[in-house]
């Protein structure tokens, strides 16, 4: 059960995958799913094994970047797509009419710090003087906000910005060139896995904006087209996030089996993440706040364009 071959395959609740017939396969209705190999992806990529699973042929596609599948559900390629809210930010901040919506969340977290086994951090002060390495874009957010939050400064710490997460943030951490990381998960949870990194208490997902992180985005053709699928999508989700948030071991397993990540990795990552079906639109304001001041927005969208981003229920 690989996403990655059910995407290629478009084995999406196929007729094959269920019994039926061809000609009763093709009267269900296709959606168009945008999806990332993470953890908190968990509830969009259960979509097709719970309550639709016999009334949508769901098709995956994979994404690298949320910039992308933003893309992609503005031009209509795809119908829903696991997004991140720094991406309905920026939409909002356009001061257009909104080509997507948030249907419901999916995660908050997932981003997380971690510091080499040798740099002893046990408070927030004790960051101050450190060399971090800093993902652009919402890493560099979250422990901004986070130090602030806990009455520090950003400009306490030294900043080495990467420009994507992936093998040479890690590297880095283990050569020492940096004595922390901010990084999305799994990365986090595989340099700890190396055993020659550690997650000090030090969390930068308790910030101002409750670590807000991702959630489910529907075109807005799609919803008008589709709006009682779409209130059924947003169920079977939630459903899932209940599951998974309830035994952590499903949760474990799921994505072992449809990621195919390394057990021992999932296991560190998923305590490092909440999986939040609720949706935060007082939040993103603050969010957005933050973003501005980094200077990712030309200008602060207002709590009401913000608030039309955000599918009423």
């Amino acid at each position: 059960m690989k996403f990655h071959v059910i995407a290629a395959l478009a084995l999406a609740i196929s007729g094959v995958a269920t019994g039926l017939r061809p000609a009763e396969a093709a009267d269900k209705p296709t959606v168009k799913v945008g999806y990332f190999s993470q953890l908190h992806d968990a509830a969009i990529l259960d979509l097709p094994f719970g309550d639709l699973k016999d009334k949508v042929n769901f098709e995956y596609v994979k994404f690298q970047r949320y910039a992308d599948a933003a893309i992609a559900l503005v031009r209509g390629d795809i119908d829903i797509s696991s997004l991140g809210y720094a991406n309905l930010i920026t939409e909002a901040a356009k001061n257009t009419d909104p080509n997507f919506k948030f249907i419901t969340g999916l995660a908050r977290g997932a981003i997380n710090l971690v510091c080499s086994n040798d740099v002893k951090i046990a408070d927030w002060p004790d960051l101050k003087g450190k060399t971090v390495g800093v993902v652009s874009g919402f890493p560099e957010i979250f422990i901004d906000d986070a130090l602030r939050t806990h009455g520090q400064s950003e400009k306490d710490i030294t900043k080495v910005n990467f420009a994507v997460a992936g093998p040479p943030v890690l590297q880095a951490l283990k050569d020492k060139t940096v004595e922390c990381v901010s990084v999305f998960e799994p990365f986090g949870a595989t340099a700890v896995g190396g055993k020659y990194a550690y997650y000090p208490p030090t969390n930068i997902g308790d910030n101002s904006f409750k670590g807000l992180n991702n959630g489910i985005a529907a075109s807005t053709a799609f919803i008008e087209k589709h709006g009682d699928l779409v209130g059924d999508i947003r169920n079977a989700a939630n459903k899932s996030t209940a599951k998974f948030r309830e035994d952590e071991g499903k949760w474990v397993d799921f994505i072992i089996s449809s990621q195919g990540f390394p057990k021992d990795i999932v296991e560190i990552g998923v305590k490092r993440v909440t999986l939040d079906s609720t949706l935060y639109p007082t939040e993103a304001a603050t969010l957005s706040a933050n973003m501005a001041a980094l200077g990712l927005l030309k200008a602060k969208p207002s709590a009401e364009q913000l608030q039309r981003f955000f599918l009423q229920q």
